[in-house]
């Protein structure tokens, strides 16, 4: 079975996302995905892992002790790890995903989405990633991006990276650049 990570909020706030967490999770699970994520039961990653476990498919929670002791784990997650450090627990999504989505988030998001396309950028992760830029919210980084390759402080842009402004644009990327 594939796996598609999800890198986003544990909040619901700002931006709502809900109506394309609900398309994405539809979508996975029907090609066969099963969810990974940070494991928790609030905002945006408790939506959509409910949403992937109610749609059949199986639920794959990695979250840290500190989050787990205080109860925020859903009971219905299929496969649970915990981690004691944040990069444990990264690096635990990484290895156990085929594919990253990343939606709008707060720092730990961003940490995430600098991560996966750092490694990405120097040709080690292979796996490809798609964001979210839900109104422009991400712009200032992709710009960002841009610049530090133009200047050449990034050495060559990262080749599995998409950036898309609506779900019907981000499903047309993965089914033109996956074996759905």
């Amino acid at each position: 079975m594939k796996n598609v990570c999800f890198f986003l909020s544990s909040k619901s706030v700002g931006i709502d996302v809900s109506k394309e967490l609900s398309l994405l999770a539809e979508f996975f699970s029907y090609k066969g995905y099963g969810l990974v994520y940070g494991g928790g039961n609030r905002g945006n990653m408790g939506f959509i892992s409910n949403e992937f476990s109610n749609e059949g498919a199986k639920v794959s929670g990695y979250t840290l002790q500190l989050f787990h002791k205080q109860g925020f784990t859903p009971d219905y997650i299929d496969h649970l790890e915990v981690a004691e450090k944040f990069s444990v627990r990264k690096q635990l999504m990484i290895d156990n995903s085929d594919i990253f989505i990343i939606f709008p988030g707060g720092l730990g998001t961003l940490d995430e989405l600098i991560d996966i396309v750092n490694l990405d950028g120097l040709d080690i992760l292979g796996k490809n990633i798609y964001l979210f830029n839900k109104d422009n919210f991400w712009t200032e980084i992709i710009n960002w991006i841009e610049k530090a390759l133009k200047m050449e402080y990034i050495p060559m842009a990262p080749p599995n990276f998409y950036v898309s402004t609506s779900i019907t644009e981000m499903i047309e990327q993965i089914e033109s650049n996956e074996k759905l």
